[in-house]
């Protein structure tokens, strides 16, 4: 049996295992569902409806995963790689968090995390790492992952600092790839994924009272943002 037929029958397998929250015995759609049921014949069709469409719903978003990770290029995987615990106990967090997600967008993100981190020619990633890259994502909109993907694409130009005219040409560039979205407000609230910071510019303001004059001249990538970006980010 070669890599990739192993790899196939190993996924499967993971695909089968009973690990999928059930949406619709969380505490709070259990009490809807049960005031609903009450109706007379109504009750039942929405319950019936509502459980074909979480299944629905919570089945494509697996498929999804299970495409992204498919997309490995063959002979790189093996069997350690898919029957090592760390990865089976990843993979079923990672489709845990899948399950939980409103955007199926988001999961090229977390598939990204598994393949990069467990299944390239490369040593796999520490678990601690993964539970917090993990916790990331789940943290961040869609949105915000392709508001990084693209301020990283662009910095990388220029030694990962986006200041001055090259800040007001990436303004420029976001502001049309994403529109009506105030760009400096974006990457102001994205500084608390600790991959991005403010760069300040000061000077002295001379008046009755000696002060400081602010201005913020564009953004810059942190040193973490690099592993971020090759593990979650980067297409592999």
């Amino acid at each position: 049996m070669d890599s990739k037929e192993t790899f196939e029958n190993a996924k499967q397998e993971l695909y089968n295992v009973d690990t999928v929250i059930d949406i619709k015995h969380n505490p709070v759609i259990s009490a809807f569902i049960s005031s609903i049921k009450k109706v007379p014949i109504i009750g039942d069709l929405i319950d019936d409806s509502l459980e074909c469409t979480l299944k629905d719903f919570q089945s494509k978003k697996q498929q999804q995963l299970l495409e992204v990770i498919s997309n490995v290029p063959a002979g790189i995987v093996t069997p350690d790689m898919v029957s090592d615990v760390e990865f089976i106990m990843s993979f079923a967090k990672t489709r845990d968090a899948v399950n939980k997600v409103l955007n199926g967008d988001k999961v090229k993100y977390y598939g990204n995390l598994l393949v990069n981190g467990y299944l390239m020619e490369r040593e796999k990633i520490a678990t601690d790492e993964f539970e917090e890259y993990l916790e990331l994502i789940n943290s961040l909109s869609f949105r915000e992952l392709e508001y990084l993907a693209f301020f990283q694409e662009c910095a990388q130009r220029y030694h990962g600092r986006l200041i001055y005219q090259n800040w007001k040409e990436f303004c420029r560039v976001f502001e049309n790839k994403f529109p009506n979205r105030n760009v400096y407000f974006v990457f102001k609230r994205l500084q608390r994924t600790g991959f991005i910071s403010e760069v300040i510019e000061t000077a002295d303001v001379e008046g009755e009272t000696l002060s400081l004059d602010i201005n913020s001249i564009g953004f810059e990538t942190e040193s973490e943002f690099s592993r971020f970006n090759e593990i979650v980010l980067k297409k592999f």
